[in-house]
């Protein structure tokens, strides 16, 4: 499972046949918009909502997955009492606490230097948090090399990296109800930290749907994508990558600053390593476009979905996902995105956001 071979073909699921065994429940807002294409939200803020109510997101489905895995399953047999290991942001956070408490273990997981979780996590979990010390994404790694390296005492998960495999099952379901609905989507749109939605899910729809493009949208003060990188081109996309594994250093945006779009847990500079070092190998990017928005367009559509229902009161990276989704229904095109839970007012530190900190 933890290969060479294995890491830089984790993003390919064209292989992965399970389809989850439950519904997946997916929300039309075409009627409440009012445009002419459908407006298709498949609810991850929905996954184990009968269990964590606000606080479900489809990190659930990934750790549920994942830890049902034969290989996982091995280490919980033969280290039971090693902790459970990953980096998260604020949504894995909660999702593999409840996991880990589920099967009577202890967790410990590194967060970005930025990331201040909710006092309550520590009366809900057992679990321990480290911080990085170095900027966000460069930090978040930094630290977890040192705990790889020094902790004997736990299973580590990769998340980030095994993520988009255990979200596939997810896709194939979402690509049944599609064919069962009778709608073809003509574009999906995605955030982009660990790409486990957008190729665990995303890339199995488009299987079933072969037309349908593929977006990435990021906010435009902490794009990790080059406007003008050109993504179809397998050369460029390789020295892109490798430009970025040589460098992931943040001294750029910290001399300017750090100012941070506020759309947690997004990456501030660089994408996901695990992703750099896929792209690096296939030259493969896996989206057809990339969109970027400004964030108050980020927060309109925030405050727009929360006025149009309550329910509809999802993350900013759900709206950072439906700006661009909407107007493109609006000119009659049926799109997907995934709400990836409910908006909650995450805690951050030595960061600028808005120009405040």
């Amino acid at each position: 499972m933890s290969g060479l071979r294995d890491k830089l073909n984790a993003y390919d699921v064209e292989s992965v046949s399970e389809t989850y065994p439950q519904s997946v429940q997916i929300t039309d807002l075409q009627k409440e918009l009012g445009t002419k294409g459908h407006v298709l939200v498949v609810r991850g803020d929905k996954a184990y909502e009968d269990k964590v109510g606000e606080l479900a997101n489809p990190k659930f489905w990934l750790y549920e997955n994942l830890l049902n895995s034969d290989n996982v399953q091995e280490q919980l047999r033969v280290n039971p009492e090693h902790k459970l290991f990953d980096g998260v942001g604020f949504s894995a956070l909660e999702a593999l606490g409840w996991h880990s408490k589920r099967l009577g273990r202890k967790a410990l997981v590194v967060m970005a230097h930025e990331f201040l979780p909710d006092p309550e996590v520590f009366q809900r979990y057992d679990i321990e948090v480290v911080h990085g010390d170095l900027p966000t994404e460069e930090g978040y790694v930094e630290k977890q090399r040192e705990v790889l390296r020094e902790r004997k005492d736990i299973i580590p998960l990769h998340q980030a990296l095994y993520g988009a495999r255990f979200l596939a099952p997810i896709g194939n379901r979402v690509a049944s109800q599609l064919e069962e609905m009778d709608i073809v989507p003509d574009a999906s749109f995605w955030c982009i930290a660990s790409g486990s939605n957008l190729y665990g899910v995303g890339h199995k729809v488009k299987q079933k749907f072969p037309n349908g493009r593929i977006y990435v949208v990021e906010p435009r003060n902490t794009a990790t994508i080059p406007q003008d990188l050109e993504l179809s081109n397998p050369e460029a996309v390789k020295e892109f990558s490798k430009a970025n594994l040589r460098d992931y250093s943040l001294d750029e945006w910290v001399e300017n600053g750090k100012k941070h779009s506020g759309v947690w847990p997004l990456h501030a500079r660089h994408p996901n390593m695990y992703l750099l070092r896929a792209w690096a190998h296939s030259g493969d990017i896996g989206f057809d476009e990339a969109t970027y928005l400004q964030t108050e367009d980020i927060n309109g559509t925030h405050r727009m979905l929360r006025g149009l229902n309550p329910d509809y009161d999802w993350t900013k990276t759900t709206a950072l996902t439906l700006n661009p989704a909407i107007e493109m229904a609006k000119e009659g095109k049926n799109v997907l995105v995934m709400a990836y839970g409910k908006h909650r007012e995450n805690r951050y530190r030595d960061v600028a956001v808005n120009g405040q900190r």
